[in-house]
């Protein structure tokens, strides 16, 4: 059997094509069954955004396989897909960090502005005492939470509930949504359909 670098490389055959289109190579090795997710944030080497394949649902666990098939595009190496994990330290994921050292999103005082949240399904325990700390917010309140780091609370299944909230839809930026939630924005993100953003 073949190992996985070369698994990547015959999806992506001729690689070569790839260069720093790392979006496009790294769903079409989601949607070949050989990732489970495309991550999207900053790697060193790469002057600007980045997209990855990771081999977990999780992709900001510590010791998440990754699959990069376009870093040697920015780096000028011989075409070869990357192969390595989080621990390498390479890879930075958009909302990397824990939210218990960042803060919190301001209450809402005003009762008028409150803005609850529609989940489409029911809250786990963690979450709803995860709200229930949080306490009422207003749209500005969202939104600040919207952009938090995801470590340390259930942002997933928070940012899916304000995904499906009227008026909150936008508020979380489509790379985090895509890699905390099975939303699967625009189709570019899990190996399923897509979904486009908004309510």
């Amino acid at each position: 059997m073949k190992d996985l670098k070369a698994q990547a490389a015959e999806v992506l055959d001729p690689l070569s094509d790839y260069a720093r289109q790392c979006h496009a190579a790294s769903i079409k090795l989601v949607r070949a069954g050989l990732a489970v997710r495309v991550a999207r944030g900053f790697c060193e080497g790469v002057g600007s955004q980045h997209s990855w394949a990771v081999l977990g649902d999780d992709c900001y666990s510590p010791d998440v396989r990754i699959v990069d098939p376009t870093l040697w595009s920015y780096t000028g190496s011989d075409p070869e897909v990357w192969v390595g994990s989080a621990k390498d330290g390479l890879h930075r994921p958009h909302g990397s960090g824990i939210i218990w050292q960042w803060g919190r999103p301001s209450q809402c005082d005003r009762p008028d502005r409150v803005i609850k949240l529609t989940p489409r399904r029911p809250f786990s325990d963690w979450a709803e005492t995860f709200l229930g700390t949080l306490g009422p917010l207003d749209y500005e309140g969202w939104s600040m939470l919207a952009h938090a780091p995801v470590g340390g609370w259930p942002s997933g299944e928070v940012f899916e509930a304000m995904h499906h909230t009227e008026g909150l839809g936008n508020l979380v930026p489509i790379d985090v949504l895509g890699m905390t939630t099975n939303i699967n924005p625009g189709g570019l993100y899990l190996p399923g359909p897509g979904e486009g953003v908004g309510v």
